[in-house]
């Protein structure tokens, strides 16, 4: 077994782990056992992102940023006390922009709103639900709103829209996990940008067209803008009707 297969037989492990499972017997463990308590739970989902990341890289711990980058989004422990809570539930970007108020933003990236609710998606306290336009949407689960996660009804440029929100108890646990969502922040969304195209990836385009996959799925997938998308499903003389262009 090589090394990179025993960090993924291991990040199965933890997975299992975080969500109440014994990984050797695939049953879900007693209510009272240690691994339910949900600091220990919140640790096992933290460790495991970040094995995830070493694993995307090949097994290899990413090196630092080079001179003149940003740093990774980072902010210390003892600097998350100044963190203001809303007199009302915020929405995730509400929370994000508050974050960021607490760093030099000149010497570091942003955490994006995105790195939120992903952990909050892979936590099982947001689920996305496809609306009539096709597009997704957030909204939580009955442990979410258990949590403090809840919807609003807000108006915007275009219109009345459902918003996400958190109330007080809902922004304590996202600081409470401020370091899972910080190691989602500094995977690269699109970090095969500007690579050459694989075949497997050509061939991952031309099944997703015929299964009628949306572009803005086939970048998520392929870790590549839309546009790189678009340009690669023109250059292959692809349509996303499914057939050829």
């Amino acid at each position: 077994m090589t090394e990179l297969e025993i960090m993924q037989h291991a990040k199965g492990y933890l997975d299992k782990l975080a969500k109440g499972i014994d990984p050797l017997t695939d049953r879900e463990v007693p209510e009272d056992d240690v691994i339910n308590n949900v600091r220990i739970s919140r640790c096992l989902f933290y460790v495991s992102d970040v094995l995830r990341q070493v694993i995307e890289n090949g097994g290899v711990i990413s090196a630092p940023p080079k001179k003149g980058e940003l740093a990774p989004y980072a902010l210390p422990c003892e600097e998350r006390s100044r963190y203001t809570f809303g007199e009302w539930p915020l929405s995730a970007s509400q929370i994000a922009q508050r974050l960021n108020e607490l760093v030099d933003l000149s010497t570091v990236q942003k955490l994006k709103t995105t790195s939120i609710t992903k952990f909050l998606l892979q936590s099982g306290l947001l689920f996305e639900e496809e609306a009539p336009n096709g597009n997704k949407n957030k909204r939580p689960t009955e442990a979410g709103w258990k949590l403090g996660i809840s919807t609003q009804q807000r108006s915007g440029q275009n219109g009345d829209y459902t918003a996400v929100v958190y109330d007080r108890q809902a922004q304590q646990f996202i600081l409470d996990n401020l370091d899972a969502i910080i190691a989602i922040n500094a995977t690269p969304l699109h970090e095969n940008q500007g690579k050459p195209w694989e075949p497997e990836e050509d061939a991952y385009l031309r099944q997703a067209v015929l299964t009628g996959v949306d572009v803005k799925d086939m970048s998520t997938a392929l870790k590549r803008t839309r546009a790189a998308v678009r340009a690669r499903l023109e250059k292959l003389g692809l349509t996303q009707e499914g057939g050829k262009a």
